[in-house]
């Protein structure tokens, strides 16, 4: 699903990322671990197509996302990507049901099929009778609970999700990842996290450290 082929990214002198590679197969839930400032957020972006590359190529679904145009990536982060960020980045003016549901709305799917997949997934999250909530009324780990329920209902072939739980206090931290995990796989989606965090990282099926030596496994 995801193939990584001798990646490197500088930032004018500073070498961010040197020939990194990593293959992640269809269904795997796998985590990047590395403290902040290491990279951890350049690595999803260039694996998103949202920044190139110095150098190596990366594959998604068989399709080297860092050859296309800025369209064409456009397009297949729509069409197979789902997101989930450390900030949320909920839509204060609009419902939970129209935030789970925009990812279908910029689709152009009707508005009957997006009502009923949103809905299906705001209950999937545990929101269930929370539709018509703005996020105002939600707390953080609720607000991180839609932005969870957006990011699948589009059934994407591969999640990224960048410091899900950095906003959050332990215990809401963990209910998160469990269910972020949890719905990841009862989809078939494939998932990159990535953390500073170990005990973030303890379920996934594989776990890398990222450092300035590069990418090494840790089991």
């Amino acid at each position: 699903m995801l193939e990584l082929t001798k990646i490197s990214k500088r930032f004018g002198s500073r070498a961010v990322l040197h020939e990194i590679s990593l293959r992640v197969d269809s269904g795997e839930y796998v985590a990047v671990i590395g403290e902040s400032g290491i990279g951890k957020s350049t690595l999803l972006n260039i694996i998103a197509g949202l920044e190139p590359a110095d150098a190596g190529r990366v594959f998604v679904d068989g399709v080297e996302i860092s050859a296309l145009d800025d369209d064409a990536a456009a397009r297949l982060r729509r069409e197979r990507f789902g997101f989930v960020f450390q900030a949320f980045h909920v839509l204060p003016h609009l419902t939970v049901l129209q935030n789970v549901g925009l990812p279908l709305l910029l689709r152009g799917v009707g508005q009957a099929e997006i009502e009923r997949r949103a809905r299906a997934l705001v209950a999937a999250v545990g929101l269930g009778g929370r539709e018509a909530s703005a996020p105002r009324e939600l707390s953080g780990g609720e607000l991180q609970r839609v932005a969870i329920a957006r990011a699948l209902v589009g059934d994407p072939k591969l999640v990224l999700a960048d410091e899900p739980t950095g906003n959050l206090d332990p215990e809401n931290a963990r209910h998160v990842l469990e269910l972020l995990r949890a719905q990841v796989k009862e989809r078939g989606a494939t998932a990159v996290l990535v953390t500073h965090s170990e005990s973030s990282a303890a379920g996934c099926d594989r776990r890398y450290r990222l450092s300035a030596e590069g990418l090494t496994r840790l089991g």
